[in-house]
C-alpha cells in the first residue's frame, strides 16, 4: 500500500476487502452495498443472521404443499426467510419459551406473514405431531451460550427422527461443540442386515447423492465440494438419519455448520 501511496481509513473506507482463508480454499469479497445483506426491514427483533437463516432454507428442498417445522424458532428467522421465498407451504414454528415467541410474533406481523406460519409453546423433545408428518425440519440448534439445552442434542435427533417422514430433509445449524459430539459416534447408527450392509427403504447410497433440484445452484468449486466430502467423511448416520451436505459458516466470533440429513427408513420409534 505504501508502494502505491495509499492510506487505509478504517473508520470510513472508499473499498472493503473480505478475505476469508481456510485449509482447502479462500474466498475474496467485495461488498456491493453499504447496507448488509444480512439487513431485513421486516426483522423488529434479531435473532439468527438473515442470510445464515436464508442459506439454511434454500438446501432444505421446500416444495409447495409441504410441511416445514423449526421445532426452536427462536424469533422465527428462518421461517421468516423461508417464508418469503417459498410461501405456499405450511409453516410451524415451536418454542419452550415465551419470551422468544413474542418475538417471532412480532416479526410475523412487521413482514405480514401472521397467517402464514403457526406458532406453539411446546418442547422441541415432546412435539405434539404424529410420526412421520412432517416434510421439512430446520432449526438452528441452541449453542448453550444465551440458551442452555435442557437435554442432550440426541435426544432432540430423536425427537425429530419421529416425527420425520421417510424421504424427509432436516437441515440443522450446529455449533463446533454439536459437531465434535455427534462426529465422535455416539449417536445411533443405522442397523445392520444380515449381510453386514445398512438396512433401509430409500437405499443409503441414494440418500447419500443429492437430488438435482435442491434450491441452490448446482456449479460448486471443487475446494467446496472437497471441503463439504471431508466434513461429511466425519459425521456418521444418526439412526435414520444420513447426513448429505455440510457446510462451515462465520457467525462473527465463532463457526458453525450447516448440516442436511435424509431420512432413509422409517425409525420405528
Amino acid at each position: 500500500m505504501k508502494q502505491f501511496g495509499w492510506k487505509a481509513d478504517l473508520r470510513n473506507p472508499n473499498l472493503e476487502i473480505f478475505i476469508h482463508l481456510s485449509d482447502i480454499y479462500s474466498v475474496v469479497g467485495i461488498p456491493v452495498f453499504r447496507v448488509p445483506l444480512a439487513s431485513r426491514a421486516y426483522i423488529r427483533t434479531t435473532g439468527l443472521r438473515s442470510t445464515i437463516a436464508w442459506a439454511m432454507a434454500s438446501v432444505a428442498e421446500i416444495k409447495a404443499g409441504t410441511f416445514v417445522l423449526d421445532p426452536m424458532c427462536g424469533f422465527g428467522t428462518i421461517l421468516l426467510e423461508a417464508a418469503t421465498e417459498w410461501p405456499d407451504v405450511y409453516y410451524v414454528g415451536a418454542d419452550v419459551s415465551t419470551s422468544q415467541l413474542l418475538g417471532a410474533s412480532d416479526n410475523l406481523k412487521a413482514a405480514g406473514l401472521k397467517d402464514k406460519i403457526e406458532l406453539l409453546k411446546v418442547s422441541v423433545i415432546e412435539l405434539p405431531l404424529p410420526s412421520e408428518s412432517v416434510d421439512v425440519i430446520i432449526s438452528d440448534i441452541p449453542f448453550g451460550k444465551k440458551f442452555k439445552l435442557g437435554k442432550d442434542i440426541r435426544s432432540i435427533l430423536q425427537e425429530l427422527e419421529r416425527v420425520l417422514r421417510v424421504g424427509g430433509t432436516v437441515v440443522l445449524l450446529l455449533s463446533e461443540a454439536h459437531h465434535r459430539c455427534l462426529k465422535d459416534g455416539e449417536g445411533r447408527s443405522i442397523p445392520l442386515n444380515s449381510k453386514g450392509g445398512h438396512t433401509d427403504e430409500l437405499g443409503v447410497a441414494k440418500c447419500l447423492i443429492p437430488e438435482e433440484k435442491t434450491g441452490i445452484a448446482k456449479t460448486v468449486s471443487p475446494s467446496l465440494e472437497a471441503s463439504n466430502q471431508e466434513c461429511l467423511d466425519k459425521m456418521p448416520p444418526f439412526g435414520s438419519l444420513v447426513p448429505m451436505e455440510c457446510y462451515k459458516v462465520s457467525l462473527g466470533k465463532t463457526d458453525a455448520f450447516i448440516y442436511k440429513y435424509k431420512k432413509s427408513h422409517s425409525s420405528g420409534l
